[in-house]
C-alpha cells in the first residue's frame, strides 16, 4: 500500500466532487479532544472516499433533493476504537458516512424546513436500483429523556462486491437491535414491548 510522502497534501478544503470537501469526512470532536490526526494516509483511503463521494453521495444528494451533512465519515483506527466502531468498521477504508439530509434537526432527524426526514430519506435510497451501495443503515440511537437520533449510515466499495444490504439497527442501553429493511422507530419499540410481555 502506498503512502503519501506530504502529509501537506490534505488540505480539508480539497474537493472530492462538487459538492464535499475532504474535511467534512475528516472532522471529529473525538478525534479533535483526544488531539488524533484524522486523515487517510494511504492512496487507496483517499480514492475510496473520493469514490463514495461520488458514486454514492453525490447521487444521494440528488435523489433528496437536499445537501447531506456528513456526521462521520473516514476514522483512523484510534478514533474508531474511541467511539466504539465495528472492529472491520468501513470507515476506517474511507468507504463509508454517516449522514443525514441539511433540513434536519441532527438532534430528532425531523423537518426543520420543507424537506425529507431521515427515514424517508433511507426508504428513497435504499429503493434506488442504480445507487451501487454496499450497506444502507438506518440508525436510530435512543437517548434518556431526549428523542432518539436518527441518521443513514451508507458504504461502498471502488473495487466492487457492493452487496446493496439494507438494514435498521436500534441503539439502546440494552444493546443493539436489527432488522433488515428500514424499519421505522415505532416497530422497534412494539416488537422490544411484544418481546418483554
Amino acid at each position: 500500500m502506498r503512502k503519501f510522502a506530504d502529509d501537506r497534501l490534505f488540505d480539508p478544503r480539497r474537493a472530492l466532487t462538487k459538492h464535499f470537501r475532504l474535511g467534512e469526512f475528516t472532522k471529529s470532536a473525538t478525534a479533535e479532544k483526544h488531539q488524533l490526526y484524522n486523515i487517510p494516509r494511504e492512496e487507496h483511503e483517499l480514492a475510496n472516499l473520493r469514490a463514495l463521494a461520488d458514486q454514492i453521495l453525490e447521487p444521494a444528494r440528488t435523489l433528496v433533493g437536499a445537501p447531506l451533512l456528513v456526521t462521520s465519515g473516514y476514522r483512523c483506527a484510534t478514533l474508531n476504537r474511541l467511539i466504539g466502531g465495528a472492529v472491520q468498521s468501513q470507515h476506517m477504508l474511507g468507504e463509508a458516512a454517516d449522514f443525514i439530509p441539511q433540513s434536519q434537526n441532527p438532534n430528532t432527524g425531523k423537518n426543520t424546513s420543507l424537506g425529507m426526514d431521515v427515514e424517508e430519506a433511507a426508504l428513497l435510497l435504499s429503493a434506488q436500483p442504480d445507487l451501487r451501495f454496499d450497506q444502507l443503515i438506518f440508525e436510530i440511537r435512543e437517548r434518556e429523556n431526549a428523542a432518539p437520533i436518527r441518521w443513514i449510515h451508507i458504504s461502498h466499495k471502488r473495487l466492487g462486491g457492493n452487496r446493496r444490504e439494507v438494514l435498521s439497527i436500534l441503539h439502546t442501553a440494552n444493546g443493539l437491535h436489527v432488522r433488515p429493511g428500514v424499519v421505522d422507530y415505532s416497530s422497534f419499540v412494539t416488537e422490544a414491548n411484544r418481546n418483554e410481555a
